[in-house]
């Protein structure tokens, strides 16, 4: 799950950037963070049910990087039968 995971760190260093905070943007990377956080450790749990209904309460764009994330780590196939999202 590394990807998932680098996805995560990015969205918390954006979250620390200057324009991030001088924008007001900083909560915002946090949240996505979070919210990719719990569907990592969701997965990891084999908790598929709460990685799903996580992924679906994401805004579009952070649950599509997180979905593209899994489907690096995971393939295209288990994303769909396990999670049931695919690109």
């Amino acid at each position: 799950m590394q990807n998932l995971r680098n996805l995560i760190k990015d969205l918390e260093n954006q979250a620390k950037s200057e324009w991030a905070i001088k924008e007001d943007m900083a909560d915002m990377y946090n949240q996505d963070a979070l919210d990719t956080e719990i569907v990592l450790h969701a997965i990891l749990a084999d908790n598929l049910d709460l990685a799903e209904s996580a992924l679906s309460r994401m805004d579009t764009l952070p649950r599509d990087n997180a979905i593209l994330a899994i489907i690096e780590d995971k393939g295209a196939g288990w994303t769909m039968e396990k999670l049931g999202w695919y690109m």
